[in-house]
């Protein structure tokens, strides 16, 4: 007696197919707030390793990002916006830090649904405990290795492409 198994479906050796499926995962808008270029750029190699679709904003201090998220809220008012699908901060920054923006989103109706992601390196205990108080959805230690970010940018993708949103 045979018993027959079900065996994953192999790579398709399509290249038209295999971009047609890649163009059927939703892109995500990422709000990036972080005052290192370096760790932008390398968080934005990451994700197009990682062949995650992600647009991006970048802010590289907490008082521009609160200002971006202002002018969200008043375009708001009058058009419709497209509000970011994640928010990926950094909490150690030149000025106010990320806690500062987090808090600032917290406080605003429109936005304190918004996903919250510290991205940070560093994971201090007390950080940590201050960033979930705040309302952080996740707190990030930054890798060490460039495979171990396209494994983590993948992870946030797989999670939050397919993750259910409040509608109000």
């Amino acid at each position: 007696m045979t018993v027959e198994r079900d065996q994953p479906n192999p790579p398709n050796p399509d290249p038209a197919a295999n971009r047609t499926e890649e163009k059927s995962r939703p892109t995500l808008l990422v709000f990036h707030i972080n005052d290192s270029t370096d760790d932008q750029v390398l968080f934005q190699a990451a994700c197009k390793h990682a062949k995650v679709p992600f647009l991006w904003h970048v802010a590289d201090s907490a008082e521009k990002a609160i200002s971006y998220l202002k002018s969200l809220v008043e375009l708001n008012r009058t058009h419709s916006v497209r509000w970011p699908d994640i928010v990926v901060l950094d909490i150690a920054m030149p000025g106010e830090s990320g806690f500062t923006v987090l808090e600032y989103m917290k406080a605003t109706p429109e936005q304190k649904m918004l996903p919250v992601f510290i991205f940070s390196g560093h994971p201090e205990p007390q950080l940590v405990e201050q960033a979930y108080r705040l309302g952080a959805n996740s707190f990030l230690e930054k890798p060490t290795q460039f495979d171990q970010t396209v494994a983590l940018v993948g992870s946030l993708y797989n999670a939050w492409s397919t993750a259910k949103r409040p509608t109000a």
